[in-house]
């Protein structure tokens, strides 16, 4: 038990570590046969969530937020390095690095409903399911065990039902990037 905690610490003293530093990292996630790998900036921890800004190809697009627990591990190399300078080069890490909106990352239903005040379209993907689900919508009701989303489809059509999704199956929230931000302007009911 003692190693467990110790271990434990030391992980929370890195992240803590890339936190304080806003180093750019690589977080390794792997599910099933698919790898979610992603970039970014490590902005917030808590015991159990992690708050990144990703990059996209030297873009700031939005956020992620993952358990702590579902992560293999988190690389920090003189590749990162490279791409934060950059970054800084091009005036992208000074202007947008941050989020100026706070959000609870006590648990899944705080998340979510800190995220629906905020009105973020969200993209939920469930990775580890047998079948993986992939859920992008408007927030509409929070749960202590679950949320519903009013998916849209690849065209912008919004469900008339809502999906909900168990927070035990999520393994990534994501928000406030182009791709949602872009679908948002240009959402349809059926008729």
């Amino acid at each position: 038990m003692t190693i467990t905690k110790d271990k434990i610490k030391s992980h929370d003293i890195t992240l803590q570590k890339y936190i304080d530093k806003k180093e750019l990292v690589k977080v390794y996630r792997t599910f099933k046969e698919n790898d979610g790998n992603i970039r970014g900036f490590i902005l917030k921890m808590t015991k159990d969530f992690l708050l990144v800004q990703i990059d996209n190809d030297f873009f700031l697009d939005g956020y992620a937020i993952i358990r702590k627990d579902q992560f293999d591990s988190i690389r920090c190399s003189k590749y990162e390095k490279a791409c934060k300078k950059i970054l800084k080069a091009e005036g992208i890490f000074g202007n947008n690095y941050g989020i100026d909106k706070d959000i609870d990352l006590t648990s899944w239903q705080s998340i979510f409903r800190d995220l629906k005040k905020l009105d973020f379209h969200v993209i939920i993907e469930c990775e580890s399911l047998d079948e993986p689900d992939f859920i992008i919508g408007p927030i509409k009701q929070v749960t202590k065990n679950s949320t519903s989303i009013q998916f849209y489809d690849s065209t912008g059509l919004l469900e008339g039902k809502l999906s909900a999704v168990k927070h035990l199956d999520i393994t990534i929230v994501k928000f406030d990037d182009r791709y949602t931000k872009t679908y948002k302007k240009y959402l349809r009911t059926a008729n």
